[in-house]
């Protein structure tokens, strides 16, 4: 029985607080349908609740309709839901599902925050595992992406969970026939624009040719525990050898560097450019090996830009800085948390009557950018001693958060302790820029 199953995973995956809130992301379909109904079961036991939470990202025609039609279907089985619409005044070109996703998880995340939940379900299930395997092995993908997703993942506020991940699609349908419940199929699933959907088709082929289903989770189960090995063995090595400043910036040791072997220095060097450029995704390996081939050739190199950084050399280390970007380049700014969240690396905090303002303002009459070349030759020729007190390399003080007025002139700079004149130290005096420094961490079971 299904359920039986399922109860003995989501057991395995606590600890869980005294009657628990659990939030499920729903799409509608058989896979998070069937995760809700599944929950909605075990947290009785416990005598807590769930609630299901519903994207509408407006990209089809009728995704209002299918959003309130899922509600409906989670109502009849008094499961609360909350929808969120995904307001696009451009749909953009390029990468829609990617970006829908850092929606999804973004907008969950902090309403998450905000009723204080910390577990969130998501419905992939081990097709899901079987497309993301031979995606990445088409990708030359080494053997920690081969080990794909995990059924915990740790984020800043949250537990990501995947209990479903050993369940195949056709026991979900069954259960959910069984429990005559209706679902929403989305018609993108059927696209062939879409890699995971060519790679469905083959899925028969492949198994008369030998990967079998059993096959596939023996490997996945080795990769897993691989992969735990390189997380505990690149953790230690951060913390030996790696210095992470509040002004956003990481000095290596690079002798201690250089002696990586290459799958070692690929992870651990990857790991550091995602936390001080603040994406969502890891650079390419290939790129990340050529600068390990530059290294390791002794190949003369004074800085370089890569996944979003720029990495030079400094009295005998190595540095990694946020990019600096041409000078109309606006960086990203979110809320989040109860914070304001720029270019996904700082969180501003204020007091409360100051946020209103600045949330008020942002954009209208003041921005955060990085203070670059022009604003901080501007403030020297103000204070010419700020260039003493800070006994940093030039390059991490231009990728400074800086609150900036509409003629880009600099009102303040956090990090630097710099107003631009009494109005702006009473308007911004009480803000504060903090460095997020944490880093996304999967445990495998």
């Amino acid at each position: 029985m299904i359920e039986k199953v399922f109860f003995k995973i989501m057991d395995t995956l606590g600890p869980y607080e005294k009657n628990p809130h659990l939030a499920i992301a729903v799409s509608g379909g058989s896979d998070s349908l069937c995760l809700a109904i599944l929950t909605q079961e075990w947290v009785k036991n416990r005598g807590g609740k769930i609630t299901a939470l519903i994207v509408d990202h407006g990209l089809r025609k009728n995704s209002g309709k299918e959003c309130k039609e899922t509600q409906n279907i989670l109502k009849k089985r008094k499961i609360f839901s909350h929808c969120f619409k995904w307001k696009l005044s451009k749909i953009p070109k390029k990468g829609v599902q990617e970006k829908a996703r850092e929606f999804r998880y973004n907008i969950f995340e902090d309403w998450c925050f905000k009723k204080k939940i910390i577990h969130l379900l998501i419905a992939h299930h081990f097709e899901d595992q079987k497309e993301t395997f031979l995606m990445r092995l088409n990708n030359n993908s080494n053997i920690y992406g081969l080990a794909c997703m995990p059924k915990i993942l740790f984020k800043k506020k949250i537990r990501i969970l995947r209990p479903l991940l050993d369940f195949k699609k056709k026991e979900i349908i069954k259960y959910l026939n069984e429990k005559k419940i209706n679902w929403i199929e989305d018609s993108s699933n059927m696209s062939l624009k879409y890699s995971r959907n060519r790679l469905r088709k083959i899925f028969p082929k492949l198994e008369k040719k030998g990967l079998t289903d059993n096959k596939l989770k023996r490997i996945l189960k080795r990769a897993q525990k691989e992969r735990n090995k390189i997380e505990i063995k690149s953790t230690d090595w951060l913390n030996k050898y790696v210095d992470i400043d509040s002004l956003g910036y990481a000095s290596i040791n690079f002798s201690s560097l250089k002696l990586l072997n290459k799958d070692d220095f690929i992870f651990i060097f990857s790991r550091i450019l995602n936390m001080i450029s603040g994406s969502f995704y890891v650079p390419k390996s290939k790129y990340v090996y050529n600068f390990y081939m530059k290294i390791k050739s002794n190949e003369t190199m004074n800085h370089t830009n890569l996944g979003g950084c720029h990495i030079f050399f400094f009295k005998k280390k190595l540095y990694v800085c946020r990019e600096i970007f041409k000078k109309h380049r606006k960086q990203k700014i979110t809320f989040q948390f109860n914070k304001i969240v720029w270019d996904n690396r700082f969180e501003v905090e204020q007091k409360k009557n100051k946020n209103f303002f600045l949330k008020k303002e942002l954009g209208k009459s003041v921005f955060i950018e990085q203070l670059q070349k022009n604003g901080w030759n501007k403030i020297l020729l103000k204070n010419e001693k700020l260039k003493k007190e800070f006994m940093i390399p030039n390059k991490i003080i231009l990728s400074l958060p800086a609150i900036k007025n509409k003629k880009s002139d600099v009102l303040y700079v956090p990090h630097l302790n710099y107003y631009s004149n009494i109005k702006s130290k009473k308007e911004f005096s009480n803000m504060n820029f903090f460095f997020r420094s944490d880093m996304t961490v999967s445990n495998i079971y």
